[in-house]
């Protein structure tokens, strides 16, 4: 279905590890998690595109998704696509702030350099690497305490992470290929989703033809500018709700003219009614 999103993947635990290798090829979707990702890329030929980005992978790269980001790999399967994975609830980096630390900094640092992906000088001799190795090793076995001792390794991987994205052990890779007047236009979609956004009215904004933007938009993004504002705005008011505002006060925050609309909106992405948070 053109431009359509999808929801992927349920997190209920504090963070869960995967290691995929895919030998055959499929095609990947464009999806959104709300939980934190990160990304540690094997092998492959693979463009990794967020939000309008598109970032071309080497081994070793670390890729920071932002909840709610939306995202997909493109792959061409030369070679198997072989990755480790971390979902990460953010109520679990939220107990681990406090004045000294943040162990959500290293996103709060893409935001801020504009950048989701992270290189590392001489990756494979790093205590980062050998973290992930233990994690996975203990996964594998049922030794007295291995859910205890998973979670210590965790906030080191994690303490590591964001101590090298701190200290700039870690750059962050610049060398991304975008459409700035799509990522201009995605930045002031994303901060007036309480406004009126129609098409009309950001073409003349941004000064470009409706059609050639929506076309361009399309094939920059991989999503219609009418979804892609639906679903950020769902997002947005599933956000406010979950913080204690009304269903109807986060309908009219986010720029749904009514509510009926908001709650259809909401289900078809969220499969749940608003009143059900």
């Amino acid at each position: 279905m053109e431009g359509s999103f999808e929801k992927k993947g349920y997190l209920y635990d504090d963070f869960k590890m995967f290691h995929i290798k895919d030998n055959v090829e499929r095609e990947f979707s464009y999806h959104y998690h709300d939980f934190y990702k990160v990304l540690i890329f094997l092998s492959g030929n693979v463009t990794y595109i967020i939000e309008g980005k598109s970032y071309v992978l080497k081994p070793f790269d670390i890729v920071l998704v932002d909840r709610n980001a939306i995202h997909c790999p493109q792959v061409s399967f030369e070679e198997p696509y072989e990755r480790i994975i971390f979902y990460i609830a953010k109520e679990f980096l939220d107990k681990y702030r406090t004045e000294e630390y943040d162990l959500e900094h290293c996103y709060s640092k893409a935001r801020e350099e504009g950048s989701d992906v992270l290189r590392f000088p001489a990756m494979m001799n790093t205590r980062l690497l050998n973290v992930i190795r233990e994690i996975e090793e203990n996964g594998k076995t049922n030794r007295y305490g291995a859910g205890l001792y998973a979670n210590i390794l965790f906030q080191e991987f994690l303490l590591l992470l964001n101590r090298w994205c701190f200290d700039g052990t870690g750059t962050f890779n610049h060398a991304v290929s975008f459409n700035q007047k799509m990522i201009d236009l995605l930045e002031y979609i994303n901060e007036h989703l309480e406004e009126g956004l129609s098409t009309e009215a950001l073409a003349e904004r941004f000064y470009i033809s409706k059609f050639h933007m929506m076309r361009q938009f399309k094939e920059e993004t991989g999503y219609t500018i009418h979804q892609y504002i639906t679903e950020k705005r769902v997002l947005m008011a599933k956000s406010l709700i979950s913080s204690g505002i009304p269903a109807t006060k986060a309908c009219y925050s986010c720029g749904f003219k009514d509510y009926s609309t908001f709650a259809r909106a909401f289900k078809s992405r969220l499969q749940m009614n608003p009143s059900g948070l």
